[in-house]
C-alpha cells in the first residue's frame, strides 16, 4: 500500500530540478549572515510561488539578542565581510593566510567581533600552554583537537583568562577529512546556540585539522605572532519565514518542515528544497483531505518564533508533522527513522513504520526511539506537534566537506519520495491505515514481553505498562480523522489482546527501592510554561546553567512532555525508559534535582512534594548534638537530603540557629588556580584566583552562599580559603596566609578551630571530604605533600604566579564517596575510638566528628604509618610510588 505512493513519486519527483535549486539556495547561505539569511528565505519563498505553491508569505521575528519565545532567546543578528588571520614571520618561516574568510566563511566564527582598523597583533598559545599557566591576554588559544567548542565552557573559560578568542581545528572524522573546515555556529559561552545580547566579545577562527597540526607545531617550536582582522559586528536585525498553505478538503494541517540558515548543502538547503518538490507532487494528485503547510526558518530558535506566534496547537490545529532536516541524500546511507513522542501522539508513526516494512529489501533502515532533541522539541506536549523524522545518516556533520558533491542524486530522489510518502498518507488517511497501526502496535508490545521475559529490562512489568499506554495514545490520535466507533473498537481489540500477552508477567520492579526513585513517587509537579527550558530564560543571566543533556538530548525531555500534574516523577521515569533509554541511579537523582530546580524557577508548579523545613533541620542539628556555642567545620552538600523549604539560605540560618550568636561557622571556600599540582594541570576548570568570582568556588552552593547573602568573612588563601560567621570567625580566619601551607596547624582555619574545639559537620555529604585530615598529613609532614604552582588575579587585572609548599596533591584512600568511613584510615579511627555521630535528614544523613579527638586519633595513626591514608591499588600512579 505505502510502496505503491512511494513508487508513483519516485517516478514524479525531478532530480535535475531539486538539485539545482539546492545549489543556488546553498549559495545563499554560505555567508552565514544574517543578510544571507534574508536572501536565502526570500529565494525559498520566490521558489515556492514560481512552484505554484499558494499561499506563501514571509514572516519576521526579531533577532535581537533578548526577545523570547518559548523560553528560546533570540539570537542577535551577524555581519562580517573580512575575517583574517595571518602568521607573521618567525624562525624562518614568512608570512603565511591561514584563515580567510573570504576564501571560506566557515574560517571566521559566527558571533565575533572586530578589530581596529588594520588589524591587531595577538600572540597563539596552545591550549597546553594555556593550561599550564601562561598569559594568555590578549592572545588566540588554539584548541587541542578534540576539545569540545559547541555550548561548553571553552569560550568561557578562554575569556576568562583575558584572551581574544580561539582557534579549532574540531570536525567529525578529522582523518578522513583533513582539509574540512568545521562551521561553528554554537560556539557561545551560554546554554544555547547562538550569541544573545549583552554576551562578551570574541574573535574566533576555525580551520582544518591539517592547518591545526601545523600551527600546533609552530606554536610548540617558539613564540608565534599573528595579525587578525576582521569587520564583523553584532547587531538587530530579523528572523524570516517562509511559509506556504496547500488548502485541503479541512482546515487542519499537516506540516512539513526543515530548517533553513546553516550554510551546508545536505543540512539542511537539501532538506527545504525536497520539501518544496514534495508540496509540488503532491498537488498533482489533487485536493488533500487535510491542509498541507511548509514553513521553513532557522532550526529551532526560528520555528519557535513561528510556533508561538500561531499559538497552541493541542487543539489539533496542526495534526502533525514531518521534518525533512538532514532527509536521505547520501549514497549507500541508512535512513534513521525517529517516531513522534509520547507526549504528541502521532498516527504518522504507523505510516513511517509501514512504509519501513515495505521497503526493508530496497533500503537500509533504523527505527529510533523517539526523542525530542533540534526540531523534534515540538513534540513537547505543551506545543502539541507530533512529528516523524526519517533522518538520513553521514559523517561529516557541520564541516566544510558539506558541498553539493555529498549529494547523490539518486539517492536524493529516493529520500524525498520517501518523506513524500509519508506526508501524502499523513495528509490523506485510509481505514487501512488505521488496521496496520493495530497490527504494529501488537507486534511492538510482543517485543516489550519477549524482552522482559528475557530478563532484558529486569523483571519490571511496569515498562510493559507503559507501552500498552503509549501504543494506545498513538491508536487513539487517528480520532483526528475517523470514526471515533471505529477507532475505540480497534482500541478494544487492543486492550484485549494485551491482557493476554501481559499474563505471567512478574511484578517485580527491580528498582523499587533504589532512593530516588522512591522519593520521586511522592511528587508530583505539572508544566506552567509553554515549550520546553531551553535558556532558562526567566532567570538572570548569572543564575542560568545547562540542564542535563542540554534539555533535549535525554530522557528528561520525555518526563517533562509526559507530565500531566497527574503522574508522580517516578512513573514520568520509568515512561521516559521505555520511550528512549534505561536511566541509572545517578542520572534519575541528577533528573529529579533538576525538576526541583525548575519548579524554584518559575517553570513548574508543585502539586505534591515532601519538603524539609528550617524546624526539621535545627531539631536535627540538636538531636545530633550541635550546641550553642558550637564552632562548626561545616562540608555540604544538601540536595543529597532532598528538597528544601528555602534552599541554602534556610541551612544556613538552620546552622546559626543551632549554635546561637555564641557559636561559629566554617565553610570551606576553595578554589583551583593551580598550574602545577603534582604534575602540570590540565583542568578546564582552572581560573587565576579572584576573589570577587563566586563562580570558581568548587566546594557548593552553601559556601557562595554564606559569603554572597550573609556577608561572611573570608581568608585569604588562594586555594584552600574559608567563608567564617559568627563569634569566632575573625579569629579563625585572619591569619590564613594567601601562599602559606593551605592546612597548616598554626595559622589555617583549621588549626584556629580546633584550638575552639570545633566539630566537623557533614550534611548530607560523605566524609571523604573531610579537609581536616590534611592538617593531620601536614602535621606529620607526610612525604607526599608538595609544592604547588598557582596564578592570582590582581587589582589590576593582571596575574601572578606563585607557590606554595605542603600541598595537597594526588590521591588518598578516602577520597571514594560515601564509602569513605570504610576506607583504611576511618576503620583504624573508629577501631580506636573515633566516634561519627549520624542523624537522618530526608534523603541525606548528617554525620558530625570531635574535631580533638579526630586529630589525636588521627595523629597516632598517620605517625605510625603513614600509607594508611593511600589506597592499595597497584594501577594507582599516586599512592603505589609510596608503598
Amino acid at each position: 500500500m505505502m510502496k505503491e505512493i512511494y513508487d508513483e513519486f519516485l517516478k514524479l519527483i525531478d532530480g535535475k530540478r531539486i538539485m539545482k535549486h539546492t545549489e543556488e539556495l546553498w549559495h545563499r547561505e554560505f555567508g552565514q549572515t544574517s543578510e544571507s539569511q534574508r536572501k536565502a528565505a526570500e529565494y525559498v519563498h520566490e521558489l515556492m510561488i514560481a512552484e505554484g505553491i499558494p499561499n506563501a508569505e514571509l514572516n519576521f521575528f526579531p533577532a535581537d539578542g533578548e526577545t523570547v519565545y518559548h523560553d528560546c532567546i533570540m539570537p542577535l543578528g551577524w555581519k562580517a565581510s573580512t575575517g583574517k588571520l595571518t602568521l607573521l614571520p618567525v624562525a624562518g618561516y614568512g608570512e603565511e593566510v591561514i584563515a580567510d574568510y573570504q576564501s571560506h566563511p566557515f574560517s571566521l566564527v559566527k558571533g565575533s567581533v572586530s578589530t581596529p582598523p588594520g588589524g591587531k597583533i595577538v600572540r597563539i598559545v596552545t591550549e597546553q600552554q594555556f593550561l599550564a599557566g601562561h598569559d594568555v591576554k590578549d592572545c588566540l588559544v588554539l584548541l587541542e583537537p578534540f576539545t569540545r567548542v559547541v555550548m561548553g565552557n571553552t569560550l568561557g573559560t578562554v575569556l576568562d583568562r583575558g584572551a581574544i578568542g580561539y582557534i579549532t581545528d574540531a570536525i567529525g572524522n578529522r582523518y578522513k577529512y583533513p582539509d574540512a573546515i568545521g562551521w561553528r555556529n554554537a560556539a557561545t559561552e551560554n546554554n544555547g546556540w547562538h550569541v544573545f545580547a549583552h554576551e562578551r566579545d570574541f574573535i574566533c577562527f576555525s580551520v582544518s585539522p591539517r592547518t591545526g597540526d601545523v600551527i600546533r607545531c609552530r606554536a610548540n617550536a617558539g613564540a608565534l605572532i599573528a595579525r587578525i582582522e576582521s569587520d564583523a559586528q553584532r547587531y538587530v536585525a530579523e528572523i524570516p519565514v517562509a511559509t506556504a498553505l496547500i488548502p485541503g478538503q479541512r482546515e487542519e494541517e499537516i506540516l512539513v518542515f526543515g530548517h533553513m540558515f546553516e550554510p551546508l548543502s545536505n543540512d539542511d538547503c537539501h532538506g527545504v528544497c525536497a520539501g518544496i518538490e514534495t508540496a509540488r507532487i503532491i498537488m498533482q494528485k489533487g485536493t488533500p483531505e487535510f491542509s498541507i503547510r511548509l514553513a521553513f526558518t532557522m532550526e529551532l530558535y526560528g520555528y519557535t518564533a513561528y510556533f508561538a506566534s500561531r499559538g497552541n496547537f493541542l487543539g489539533n490545529e496542526i495534526v502533525g508533522a514531518c521534518n525533512f532536516d538532514v532527509s536521505r541524500c547520501v549514497k549507500d546511507s541508512k535512513v534513521h527513522c525517529l517516531p513522534s513522542s509520547f507526549g504528541s501522539p502521532f498516527y504518522g508513526n504507523y505510516i513511517q513504520e509501514q512504509l519501513i516494512n515495505e521497503l526493508a529489501d530496497a533500503m537500509s533502515f533504523t527505527l529510533k526511539n523517539p526523542r525530542y532533541f533540534d526540531d523534534s522539541a515540538y513534540n513537547d506536549s505543551t506545543i502539541g506537534i507530533g512529528t516523524v523524522w526519517p533522518m538520513g545518516e553521514f559523517d561529516f556533520a557541520h564541516s566544510s566537506i558539506q558541498t553539493m558533491e555529498v549529494i547523490d542524486e539518486a539517492t536524493y530522489v529516493k529520500g524525498t519520495a520517501f518523506n513524500a510518502a509519508i506526508v501524502y498518507a499523513a495528509a490523506n488517511p485510509k481505514m487501512e491505515y488505521l488496521d496496520q497501526a493495530l497490527k504494529i502496535s501488537l507486534r511492538h508490545l510482543e517485543v516489550e514481553r519477549e524482552k522482559l521475559l528475557t530478563n532484558s529490562y529486569g523483571s519490571d512489568a511496569t515498562r510493559f505498562a507503559h507501552g500498552f499506554e503509549y501504543e494506545q495514545r498513538n491508536i487513539e490520535s487517528f480520532r483526528c480523522f475517523l470514526d471515533q466507533d471505529s477507532v475505540s473498537a480497534v482500541a478494544q481489540t487492543l486492550r484485549k489482546r494485551y491482557d493476554k500477552r501481559s499474563v505471567g508477567l512478574s511484578k517485580n520492579d527491580p528498582e523499587a527501592n533504589e532512593k530516588w526513585r522512591k522519593y520521586a513517587s511522592q511528587i508530583v509537579m505539572k508544566r506552567k510554561t509553554t515549550g520546553l527550558p531551553h535558556n532558562l530564560a526567566k532567570l538572570p543571566k548569572e543564575k542560568r546553567c545547562r540542564l542535563p543533556e542540554g534539555i533535549i538530548y535525554g530522557n528528561l525531555s520525555n518526563m517533562l512532555s509526559n507530565m500531566d500534574g497527574k503522574k508522580d516523577l517516578a512513573t514520568l521515569l520509568r515512561e521516559s525508559e521505555y520511550e528512549y533509554q534505561p536511566v541509572n541511579a545517578k542520572t534519575a537523582e541528577k533528573y529529579i534535582k533538576s525538576l526541583n530546580f525548575l519548579a524554584d524557577s518559575g517553570y513548574l508548579e508543585v502539586l505534591k512534594r515532601p519538603e524539609i523545613t528550617e524546624e526539621e533541620i535545627v531539631a536535627t542539628l540538636q538531636k545530633l548534638g550541635i550546641a550553642e556555642g558550637d564552632t562548626l567545620l561545616v562540608h555540604s552538600s544538601t540536595s543529597n537530603c532532598g528538597y528544601i523549604q528555602g534552599g541554602t539560605a534556610t541551612v544556613i540560618r538552620s546552622l546559626q540557629k543551632a549554635v546561637s550568636a555564641s557559636g561559629t561557622l566554617l565553610f570551606p571556600t576553595f578554589t583551583q588556580p593551580y598550574i602545577y599540582l603534582g604534575g602540570l594541570n590540565t583542568n578546564w576548570n582552572f581560573r587565576p584566583y579572584d576573589k570577587s568570582d563566586m563562580k570558581q568556588i568548587v566546594t557548593g552552593v552553601i559556601p557562595q552562599t554564606a559569603l554572597t547573602e550573609f556577608h561572611a568573612l573570608r581568608s585569604a588563601h588562594i586555594t584552600h580559603s574559608w567563608a567564617g560567621i559568627g563569634k569566632n570567625a575573625e579569629f579563625c580566619l585572619a591569619s590564613h596566609g594567601k601562599y602559606a601551607p593551605p592546612c597548616d596547624l598554626s595559622t589555617s582555619p583549621l588549626g584556629k578551630a580546633l584550638e575552639k574545639g570545633a566539630k566537623i559537620l557533614h550534611f548530607a555529604s560523605p566524609v571523604a571530604t573531610t579537609t581536616f585530615i590534611h592538617m593531620i598529613e601536614d602535621v606529620c609532614n607526610v612525604p607526599f605533600l608538595n609544592t604547588a604552582v598557582c596564578q592570582e588575579r590582581l587589582p589590576d587585572r593582571g596575574i601572578k604566579t606563585v607557590a606554595i609548599e605542603k600541598h595537597l596533591p594526588g590521591h588518598r584512600d578516602f577520597y571514594c564517596g560515601f564509602q569513605a568511613q570504610e576506607c583504611k584510615f576511618f576503620t583504624a579511627a573508629r577501631a580506636a575510638g573515633l566516634e561519627l555521630r549520624k542523624v537522618s535528614l530526608g534523603l541525606g544523613e548528617l554525620c558530625m566528628m570531635d574535631a580533638t579527638q579526630l586529630f589525636k586519633i588521627g595523629k597516632r595513626l598517620v605517625e605510625k604509618d603513614f600509607r594508611i591514608l593511600l589506597c592499595d591499588n597497584p594501577s594507582c600512579m599516586f599512592c603505589s610510588q609510596y608503598k
